[in-house]
């Protein structure tokens, strides 16, 4: 059984995507970047190259149902982002804004079958805002830098819709919400539980005085994407070790005298690492994750680098044990629920 845990935790996997789907994430990215790095707002690069998760949701779709379905959710990635930036000013709304989100996120992306990444940027953008201390004068146009990511990644979608020669699936099925719950009853105490664990780590990370406590918050809900208990489990071993490796390869590149066109260079070419490997070994995707993401804090805010290293490392850990302990509660609870459900 260890032995068979240890070849799942260490396995490749090969799944079928087109090349090109990747080079226009990156064009997407680099796109961003350049446009703050040109009009020297570098704020333009740090909050739009989030609005670029965007492009993350396209699925081969019609061009109609994929654009319309892209448009809401860069809107809700926008709006959670500007709650979340909103909420640093009244401290005590942060965990209810972040668990409001998530439970939004949770429920309609479960009933509209929207996958992975599911709610988890939702969650991540929100958790971001929290920890962002922005001027609420600045806010509105923090999320209108927010919203140029977004953009690109509409226009990055049509392009790869075009691009793309796998035939298109059928139309979904029209139903209306009532329906929808009628079919998956489970999904409300699903996103009660969701919330209420968000809602408990925000709460956690601001008690325990981290520096970013948004990391805290994602690595929760980064285990809680996993599909069961056992690949949850795999996350969490996962997520902690690419963390580690990862937090080295940060502290090299950031003590690197590099420029700021080279930095821009060098995020794009991580976020198109990270999307290769993570489908492929969640764990070889973290090694590049973590000093992407440390890259793109210290393009606006010059932080020191170890208190960065030292507090993302601590929200990590932190937060996959307590993603892992809540999945485990989750999935103890929806147990009992399905079990009591189908009995009556």
């Amino acid at each position: 059984m260890e032995q068979s845990f240890f070849k799942e935790l260490i396995h490749y996997n090969k799944p079928k995507e087109s090349p090109a789907r990747l080079i226009v994430a990156g064009l997407c990215m680099i796109s961003v970047l350049f446009t703050g790095y040109l009009s020297h707002q570098l704020a333009i690069s740090s909050f739009g190259s989030i609005g670029i998760f965007t492009f993350l949701y396209y699925q081969r779709l019609p061009l109609k149902q994929m654009m319309s379905r892209l448009t809401i959710v860069g809107t809700f990635l926008t709006a959670a982002n500007f709650l979340g930036m909103l909420s640093t000013h009244v401290s005590w709304t942060a965990p209810i804004v972040v668990a409001s989100v998530g439970f939004l996120g949770r429920f309609f992306f479960r009933l509209y079958g929207i996958a992975k990444p599911g709610p988890f940027f939702i969650v991540m953008v929100t958790a971001m805002g929290v920890s962002s201390n922005v001027p609420l004068a600045k806010i509105p146009v923090m999320s209108g830098y927010f919203f140029i990511g977004v953009l690109f990644s509409l226009v990055g979608a049509f392009i790869m819709h075009f691009i793309e020669k796998a035939p298109l699936p059928l139309g979904e099925e029209n139903k209306t919400l009532k329906e929808r719950i009628n079919e998956d009853p489970a999904v409300v105490i699903d996103s009660l539980l969701y919330s209420g664990i968000l809602f408990f780590a925000v709460y956690l990370s601001m008690g325990l005085q981290l520096k970013n406590p948004y990391w805290l918050v994602v690595s929760c809900a980064a285990i809680l994407q996993g599909d069961n208990l056992r690949a949850m489990a795999h996350r969490n071993v996962q997520r902690i070790f690419g963390t580690i490796i990862g937090l080295a390869i940060a502290a090299f590149l950031l003590n690197l005298p590099l420029s700021i066109f080279e930095n821009l260079l060098i995020i794009t070419a991580l976020f198109v690492t990270v999307e290769y490997f993570v489908k492929r070994n969640y764990a070889i995707a973290q090694f590049f994750s973590t000093p992407m993401s440390l890259m793109l804090s210290m393009l606006v805010k010059q932080q020191y680098l170890y208190t960065l290293i030292q507090f993302r490392f601590l929200g990590i850990v932190i937060g996959s044990l307590l993603g892992l302990l809540a999945a485990w509660m989750m999935s103890t609870s929806l147990d009992f629920y399905n079990r009591k459900f189908h009995a009556n």
